[in-house]
């Protein structure tokens, strides 16, 4: 039992939502009925989209309201007014971005269907929130506030915050500036594998930009610290001809921070058109993973570069900018900022031609940094909104031509037998450089021609030879094919691994993809296991560091020291080969940005790839006591870590006892409301290389992992009663709830739930049902 659970019980009540009788409704304009089964997913039957949206929105504000709340103050930058001062970095920095502004021109440009059922999903939210529950969630009395009125505005400032966190190479360009500007050129070209054959054609602003860079980071810090920090993913489909059933399957697992509650929402939508099911994001509507009755799909982040910082210089009036060699009028939008407390704050939002200023500007300061996105462009959307009504699979490619948001892989499989992929998203075509690094914004050949890449230049494939399709935030294309789309991808690894085993097999079945979903084999340690344990050790720390990993399977598993071993290890490398080649910029070289101040870039996730490529490479330009004795004493350094935080006997050294799991709610950060609405910790296994992914922080390998899966989602397409989900937690965000984390022990062993198709399953799997009717 949970003793603060429930002292919060007895204190403020339960707080459930009403899910059983009849309630009288704006915004519906037929009867809407809910039904609920054992796991709090909804069952929505509508008569027309925009009421069944508005039924998926009422279930999230009855279930989500306070997630929702800062969700939606996060987009409009106005956190402080709930949170007082703690809030103002995160809310200028969500200011200067813009993602409400642009929200409110995307609006403009929808489609009349598209801008329907996002007023409606909004309008859902609002009264479920309010009429859907006798009283505010526990949060809301915790900090002393109410639920704001969602409105479509916010649910497409949502899509581009999720663009901002997700898809963007903004912070790798922030740190390859800084590794320019510390230790050079030949840093980069070392430790960088991305980088080097564009350093020729760019002009980086190195020094201009230097404290510009580490202010930035300190708002984008705050930002994600509250929002969570962009993810990775899986997903994979498997042909018929590689099934034991003979039907397609697909597997679909993303990986986001370790929140609670859950990213993610499940739930079935019938109307008299169309049926889906499947898993929703909280706060908007569609489904991203999910299937209908011909076809199912599942996504993971496309890593598109479709975003560019510039190096602005601004004159002391601070209302123009430099362009070649002329200052010319940037708009200026004020915006008022409130402070909980009675304080307002004017900031002002400096829009070059580029795109708004970012980072800060100082009177007669080179160095503010402009940003320019594709995501912040006014463009319709349809994309996820959409593919719930596609037949086929040309009909759901069809549906991404129009997704100017994060960049998706989407997989695909139907029941005719096709399987396929779609790279979507919107990638800029460049006048100049490849957008590695921020340019300086006063260079007259930088900046985007009008026009993206065209859609049908955008990367895809159908019914490959191979009879299956694996994407797990890999390079999408083989070098020089296709148009350019960016550099900064992840290791392959983890799509090797996919690919190695889905190889392996002709009889796959959805007990086969959850074991694949939960693989923790180390494909980097197999890769570099007869190099390092070549090396001659004579200290007895290393000498016990390497008969641990001589009878090591490789297996990153919870119970494994050896994993330990290997975790600490290739981080001290990491900071090693770093330290060596890049002293004064070594922190962003490993991908912690300015200490602990910027919680990653995607360098933290690509930092194993290097460390293996320079250990099977020794080159000799390095380490002036040569790479063996640099090894010798990594493995001697963690074992004496290991004895320092775990004690002397190496079976208390598990990899999930020095880094266990915990899911963080945006008020458990103190231990006594830690202790009520966080979940955790669990002894849990992974890396960022493993399938199951749980990618360690650069800053402390021990400590809570960045990523890990935030839904799990496997399909066996034409068995639609067969498809099984989880998610780590449950689908209420009330602590007090019985969903919280009935979902959880799911998600912990690798299985899932299903969630009923047909009419006579529903109704048998509904153990309450809420009937909606609309107001006179």
């Amino acid at each position: 039992m949970n003793i603060p659970r429930l002292a919060l019980r007895l204190l403020l009540g339960r707080r459930l939502p009403i899910t059983a009788g009849d309630l009288v409704v704006a915004g519906i304009s037929r009867p809407v009925a809910i039904g609920r089964d054992s796991f709090g997913i909804p069952y929505i039957e509508a008569e027309t989209d925009e009421d069944a949206w508005f039924g998926l929105g009422f279930c999230q504000g009855q279930d989500r309201a306070f997630q929702l709340e800062v969700i939606l103050r996060v987009v409009r930058g106005t956190l402080a007014e709930l949170v007082g001062e703690k809030g103002l970095a995160l809310d200028r920095l969500s200011r200067r971005i813009g993602f409400a502004h642009s929200a409110e021109r995307q609006l403009e440009v929808l489609d009349d269907d598209i801008r329907r059922i996002t007023e409606a999903f909004a309008g859902g939210v609002n009264q479920g929130a309010t009429v859907g529950s006798t009283q505010v969630a526990h949060e809301f009395r915790l900090v002393r506030g109410k639920p704001s009125v969602l409105t479509a505005v916010d649910v497409l400032g949502f899509a581009k915050l999720q663009s901002f966190l997700l898809g963007s190479n903004w912070a790798t360009e922030l740190a390859r500036m800084k590794i320019l500007e510390g230790d050079g050129p030949e840093a980069m070209a070392a430790l960088d594998p991305a980088y080097p054959r564009w350093l020729p054609v760019t002009s980086p602003p190195g020094a201009l930009a230097g404290p510009a860079a580490d202010r930035l980071s300190e708002d984008v810090a705050a930002l994600t610290a509250v929002a969570g920090p962009g993810g990775g993913s899986n997903n994979w489909v498997v042909s018929a001809s590689r099934t034991a059933a003979g039907r397609p399957l697909l597997a679909c697992d993303p990986h986001l921070s370790p929140s609670t509650p859950p990213h993610w929402y499940l739930a079935h939508i019938r109307t008299p058109q169309w049926t889906a099911a499947g898993a929703t994001l909280v706060g908007a509507p569609g489904f991203p993973a999910g299937h209908n009755d011909v076809a199912a799909w599942g996504i993971t982040a496309g890593l598109l570069d479709d975003t560019d910082l510039f190096v602005e210089e601004v004159d002391p009036g601070g209302r123009r900018v430099r362009e070649g060699d002329e200052m010319v009028p940037c708009d200026v939008r004020t915006e008022l900022i409130r402070v909980k407390g009675g304080r307002t704050v004017d900031e002002e939002v400096l829009v070059t031609p580029r795109g708004p200023i970012i980072g800060p500007a100082l009177d007669g300061e080179l160095g503010a940094i402009s940003i320019r996105a594709t995501w912040l462009d006014p463009r319709p959307v349809r994309g996820a909104l959409v593919i719930h009504r596609a037949r086929d699979f040309q009909e759901f490619r069809s549906a991404w031509e129009h997704w100017p948001v994060a960049s998706l892989n989407v997989l695909y499989a139907d029941v005719s037998g096709t399987i396929g992929w779609q790279l979507a998203g919107d990638a800029p075509v460049r006048r100049k450089g490849w957008g590695t690094l921020p340019l300086p914004g006063w260079d007259l050949e930088a900046g985007w021609e009008e026009d993206t890449v065209p859609f049908e230049e955008m990367p895809t494939d159908e019914n490959p030879e191979a009879g299956y399709i694996a994407t797990a935030n890999n390079r999408p294309l083989a070098e020089g094919d296709g148009p350019f789309l960016g550099v900064d991808w992840l290791d392959g690894y983890r799509v090797a691994r996919i690919g190695e085993v889905l190889e392996a097999r002709r009889d796959w079945d959805l007990a086969g993809l959850q074991r694949l979903q939960m693989d923790l084999r180390s494909v980097p340690w197999r890769e570099i296991r007869d190099t390092v344990l070549a090396v001659p050790v004579e200290d007895e720390a290393a000498c016990q560091a390497i008969a641990l990993l001589e009878d090591w399977d490789g297996v990153v598993t919870a119970d494994s020291p050896a994993a330990s071993v290997f975790e600490l290890f290739v981080d001290g490398m990491s900071h090693r080969v770093a330290g060596f080649k890049a002293p004064r910029s070594a922190s962003w070289v490993v991908g912690c940005g300015s200490g602990d101040l910027m919680t990653h870039t995607s360098f933290a996730l690509r930092r194993v790839g290097t460390v293996v490529r320079l250990l099977k490479e020794s080159p000799p330009d390095w380490f002036h006591r040569g790479w063996q004795q640099e090894v010798a004493d990594a493995l001697a350094g963690v074992v004496r870590e290991l004895r320092r935080r775990l004690g002397p006997d190496p079976r208390k050294w598990a990899w999930g006892r020095l880094r266990p799991l915990t899911f963080v709610h945006p008020v458990g950060r103190s231990r006594l409301l830690g202790n009520i609405f966080n979940l955790g910790p669990f002894p849990w296994g992974g890396d960022a290389n493993t399938i199951g992914q749980a990618a360690p922080p650069p800053q402390d390998t021990a400590r809570n992992p960045v990523f890990v899966a935030s839904m799990r989602m496997v399909v066996d397409v034409g068995d639609w009663e067969s498809c099984r989900f989880s998610l780590p937690g449950g689908q209420s965000g009330n602590p007090v709830s019985p969903h919280y984390q009935d979902l959880l022990p799911h998600w912990l062993r690798g299985d899932g739930v299903p969630i009923a198709w047909s009419k006579r399953n529903v109704d048998a799997a509904a153990v309450s049902t809420l009937r909606l009717t609309p107001s006179p």
